[in-house]
Parts: structure tokens; sequence; C-alpha cells
């Protein structure tokens, strides 16, 4: 009688387990993914009794497969739909090929370059989340692979595809981090560009609120104590949200300040060479809507130009609580270099309340898909005419949110209110 414990199964038995308890506990200490993964390779390689292990993963950007382990070799990148490791990614299931010269599908140019003379292999799936990341691939083992090692394969494979996963997971994770800091200092930054401190300016009380959607956004306002007695003040609204709307906003309140500092007058003249100069440096589809007004030295007369921006209001002091809305209105800043920008003139009187606003106030919806009215944006201001300019911004932009509780702000909101004595 044959001792069953001398038999060959028994044996094979035997090497498995002192391979999976060797390596077992090296996989368990290990933190380090890449080292992980060549741990895993070294227990595929093992396991199977083969010389050498590769893992492979797919490239669907530039169509390539490529080795993240490889035993023995430099890096190795072929095209996708190119060998049998191929063929085993793209079918979804192991593949045991004992001569490959004989095969079709052999991709011997890697034999070629590498310098190694492929006598078998064999190649198991890479799944992770459903889908197939790549391949682990053993070679040359004495006597060829069979379906035995497929299955013997499979679970460190599993492990595998697990290992690089976590590390994807983790990059992903690492990039979230460091984009949202990132986002921290854009806001940071951009929240500075908003005047920091209003100082006291003869004949006027003034105020403004902004209220990105996102981190960071594309509206802005500007105050400015022009020498001359002279006092100037800005909204716009970039088109679109984010880092490349706040660049460009960015860049364009420099542009007008820059351009109040040096020669605030004429208003229309100003506008128009501002936008020629942002038309030739801003992409094609990043245009600002932007309000830019004037105040004489007496606060009588409001000089202004209106780009796009949503219409001003000017709450007038009197008993009436008349509310008059300057329609001149033309093309945003970048749109068209040809356009020329004519200025309008408001006549003011002491009490006298101008009010302009974003079109994230303006438009704002609620959960029914209703749009805020005109009526209730006069009605919030008459309510708060005779309070002080904050609390007139603050108020409006509070009643905004009201009107859309439950929906998540869509766009910036922003505010501005100047009144005069």
């Amino acid at each position: 009688m044959i001792d069953q414990m001398g038999s060959p199964e028994a044996a094979g038995a035997d090497r498995i387990s002192r391979v999976i308890f060797e390596h077992a506990a090296r996989i368990s200490r290990e933190q380090d993914i890449d080292a992980l993964l060549r741990l895993n390779a070294d227990l595929a390689r093992d396991l199977a009794g083969a010389d050498r292990c590769t893992i492979w993963l797919a490239n669907e950007e530039s169509h390539e497969l490529w080795t993240k382990v490889a035993h023995g070799i430099d890096p190795i990148r072929i095209p996708m739909g190119s060998g049998i490791v191929s063929a085993c990614v793209s079918g979804d299931r192991p593949i045991v090929v004992n001569d490959p010269a004989s095969d079709p599908r052999f991709y011997a140019e890697v034999d070629g370059f590498s310098g190694y003379h492929t006598l078998s292999l064999l190649a198991v799936p890479l799944r992770a989340e459903g889908k197939v990341i790549g391949a682990l691939q053993v070679l040359n083992k004495p006597g060829g692979f069979s379906e035995s090692d497929v299955e013997l394969l499979g679970l460190t494979a599993t492990y595998a595809a697990a290992a690089i996963q976590a590390q994807r997971l983790r990059e992903e994770a690492q990039a979230a981090r460091l984009f949202y800091h990132e986002l921290e200092i854009a806001r940071d930054v951009q929240q500075k560009l908003f005047p920091q401190d209003l100082p006291p300016v003869r004949g006027l009380e003034y105020a403004g609120v902004c209220v990105p959607a996102k981190f960071v956004g594309g509206d802005y306002y500007d105050f400015l104590d022009l020498a001359g007695g002279l006092f100037a003040f800005t909204i716009g609204d970039v088109a679109g949200k984010g880092i490349s709307a706040a660049v460009l906003m960015a860049s364009v309140q420099a542009l007008v300040r820059s351009q109040l500092l040096r020669a605030p007058l004429p208003v229309s003249s100003l506008m128009t060479e501002l936008n020629k100069t942002v038309f030739h440096c801003s992409p094609e589809d990043k245009y600002t809507t932007l309000f830019c007004g004037m105040l004489d030295r007496d606060r009588a007369t409001l000089t202004y130009v209106n780009a796009g921006q949503v219409l001003p209001m000017v709450l007038r002091a009197d008993e009436s609580a008349a509310i008059h809305r300057p329609i001149e209105s033309g093309f945003p800043i970048g749109l068209s270099e040809a356009w020329e920008y004519e200025e309008a003139v408001v006549e003011l009187h002491s009490g006298d309340v101008i009010v302009c606003f974003s079109d994230g106030i303006s438009e704002v919806r609620n959960l029914r898909e209703e749009f805020w009215t005109e009526s209730e944006i006069k009605r919030v201001l008459r309510k708060h005419r005779h309070a002080p300019v904050q609390t007139i911004v603050e108020s409006l932009i509070q009643a905004a949110n009201e009107f859309a509780v439950g929906v998540e702000q869509f766009d910036d909101m922003t505010a501005i209110a100047i009144r005069v004595h």
C-alpha cells in the first residue's frame, strides 16, 4: 500500500501550504502598496512553481498594457490587443498556453527586447469593482501550467486587484485632499480681493457682500475713493464657475482698478478700453458682465456704464419710496472687440440708495422651479430702506436664501448698496 503522505499530491499540497505560510506573514505586515504588490507577485510565482510573475495594468487612455510589477525585467508597455495577456484582459478569462511559439496571440516582441525566453504562461484577470483592470501573468513552469494553477492563482489575483484598487483610492483621496487645500488657498486669496476695510467717505455710506456658490466664484465688487472727490464702484459676474472664473475675475478686477486710478473719466472710454483688453486676453467662451458707476463730488449725479450686468435699482428717499431702475445696458465685457460703450446719468437726492446685485440673486429659484420676482426684491428693499446699507445687502441675500430654501445654491450671490447724503 502506498503511503498517502508520500504521494505527489500530498507533496504538492505541503509545498503550497509552506509557500502561503511563508508569504502570509510578510504580506500581513506590509503597509506600502507597491511593496505589497511585489509580495503578491512573489506569492503567485511560488504558488504556481513558476520562474517569474508579472502584474499588468490596462491604461484605457493610451490603449496600452503596462507592467506594474515585472520580475527580472524593466517596465514594459504593449499596445492593447497585442499578446496573450491582452486577450486575457479583453476576454475576462484565464488563459493557459504551454507552447507560446505555436499560439498566434503570443507577442514575441517582448521576448525580443527583454532577452527572456517564454516557454509557458498563465494569465489570470484582475478585477476591481466588476471591471477588469489588468492581469496577473506567471511564466515558465517546469512541465507547464494546468487548470489547478488557474484555481490556485485566482485568490492571489483577487488580493493583487484589491491592493491596486486600494492604491488608486488612496491616490485619489490624496489628490482630493490636495485639491481641497488648493481650493481653500484660492478662496482665501479671492476673499482678500474684496474690499477688506470700508473707510469713511464723505457724503456716502456703502457696503457689499459676496456669497460664492462654490469654494471660489466669478462674482466681484469693489469701491474706490478717487482724487477730486469722485467715488467709483463696480460689480461684475464672470461667465462660469470655479477656478477658471475666479482667475478671470481677479484679472478683470485688477484691470478695472488700475484704469480707474489712472484715468477714471470718461467711464465710457474706460469700459471700451477694458473690453478690448479682456477680449484679447481671455478665452473665447469667457466674458464678464460689469457695472461701473461713478459718483461726482457733490453726490448729486451717478454716471455709469452697464455692460450686461443685472439692472441696478435706485431706492428714492422721499415718502413715495419709489424705485428707479436705469435700463441702459450694453454687451458684456470680452464678447466683441468692436463694441463702443456709452455712459448714462442718474440724478440723485440726499438719502437715495443705489443697490446693485448679481443674477445669483435675481434668478434664484425655489423647489417648484419658480423664479424670485422683481416685486419681491423691491419689497425687501422698501422694508429696509431706512436701515444701514450693510443691513440692506444682508437682508437681500437672506430673503433670496429663504425663497430658495431646500435648493442648492447654483450661482454666486453678490450685492452692494450705496446711500448718498
